[in-house]
Parts: C-alpha cells; structure tokens; sequence
C-alpha cells in the first residue's frame, strides 16, 4: 500500500450505545463495522414485575410505548387492536405475532392525534408500562373520557451495567459519537459523567439524541454538541450516525 493510501485510509469512529444490552447489539449489528468501533454500556437496568391481570381482561385496545413493555407482558391477545409508538416496537409487536397493530411513526404527542380518532368516550386502555408513570397520558385520555390503564410488568433502574466500558469508551478517543434514545437513559448518562468527571471530555464528542426534550435534559447539565434526528425513531438515529461517518471520511 502507498503512502498516500495509508494516509487516505479511514479511521474508525468510536460509538457509544447507552440502550439495554439486546437493543445496542441488535443496533451495532446495522452499522459498519468497519467503519465502527462499537462500546456498549446500558444505563437502565430493566427488569420484569410480576403483576395481576384479571382486573384489566376486558379492554378496548392494547397500547404499547416501548418494546420493554411488549417483551414483559405476558397476556397479549393477537387479534386485539394494539397501538404501537415507533417501528422497533411494531418489529417486535410482529415477531411476537400481534396481528391487529397501529404504529405512531412518532412520538407522545403524534399518538394523541391518532388515538382521538380510534377511541370512543370510555374506551378501555390497557398500558403495559414501567414503574415511572406517564403523567401526560393519564391527563390525555382523561380529558377524551377514556378509562386509562397503566399496568406496571417492568422496572427501569438508572444503573451502568458496564461501568468499565463506559470509562473505556471516553479514554480511547476525543472525537467519538454517543447515543441517547430517552430522558431517562439521559439522566442517567449524566450521573456517570459526574460520578467519573467526564463532562469535559464528553463535550469533546457528538451527542446524538431522538427529541428535543432529551436534548434540553443534557444542555440543562452543561453538555454540547447535540444532534436531534429527524424523527425520534432507530431508523432516524442509524441515518445521522451513517452521515456524521460520511463526513468525516470526506474530510479525512
């Protein structure tokens, strides 16, 4: 190889996933890598809750806002209406082999324009969900006089599950890409920088999150270099990753 090959030879881009440990390994496996080198430190530690369902047999619609809620809810009912937020959960909706599914390619506030045309008044809701209550979804559906249920069958702990990865990732590069799918992960992610002082170098890297809320949440804390995708979904996320390497291999 010529010099002048070596030289214009691409340098991997270190990537950070802060997802659960199936979801960044399902992610890192949609991505190049030869042109990543992926670090995967999950910041929620989910687990399953056990939960009583009889009181919640007889519902109008099933709804789903994450993939943790579909995977640890045992009583799904395939010909069911179930809606659905964002085309990860509907994927995994499918391979569980829900039939009767509505996806909000979005977020909260798209899935209230398409509730308020499926729902009639007192339609029951059933909301497979985490310990941290949506407050904005119970005073949604109140307001459209639908009973809505939240049925706790998971926990979501702020808790580095790789604690050495996640240190690992800071000190092998200045130029690398983190990414940050919710405010909770977000939160999260900033107690550890505080906890191994990493602010610093963590402005020294690109953030990549999926809302404008998550984005507030790190420059609340000092964070910068913050990107938003052009939808708050996986797909959008895998998008920007691929151009921000795009660019710099252009300019390498």
């Amino acid at each position: 190889m010529s010099k002048l090959n070596k030289k214009l030879r691409f340098k991997k881009i270190n990537l950070l996933f802060t997802r659960p440990m199936e979801d960044s390994k399902k992610l890192s496996k949609k991505l190049d890598s030869k042109k990543f080198n992926f670090f995967i430190s999950p910041m929620l530690e989910i687990r399953e809750v056990s939960y009583k369902y009889k009181n919640f047999t007889k519902c109008d619609l099933f709804l789903f806002t994450s993939k943790n809620g579909l995977r640890n809810f045992k009583h799904h009912k395939k010909e069911s209406t179930t809606i659905v937020i964002g085309n990860g959960t509907l994927s995994e909706a499918k391979k569980m082999g829900l039939k009767n599914l509505i996806n909000i390619d979005g977020n909260i506030e798209d899935l209230k324009k398409v509730v308020i045309l499926e729902l009639k008044n007192y339609s029951r809701i059933l909301h497979p969900t985490s310990r941290t209550l949506n407050k904005n979804l119970s005073n949604f559906f109140k307001s459209i006089k639908c009973n809505y249920h939240p049925l706790i069958c998971y926990s979501s702990e702020k808790k580095n599950t790789n604690p050495e990865v996640f240190e690992n990732f800071f000190f092998s590069c200045k130029d690398g890409i983190i990414t940050l799918f919710s405010k909770r992960t977000a939160m999260a992610f900033v107690k550890e920088l505080n906890r191994f002082n990493l602010i610093d170098k963590c402005n020294q890297m690109k953030l990549l999150v999926l809302s404008k809320v998550i984005k507030e949440e790190l420059t609340k804390q000092g964070l910068k270099n913050i990107l938003i995708t052009s939808k708050p979904n996986e797909e959008s996320m895998i998008n920007l990753i691929n151009q921000i390497s795009s660019q710099r291999s252009l300019i390498e």
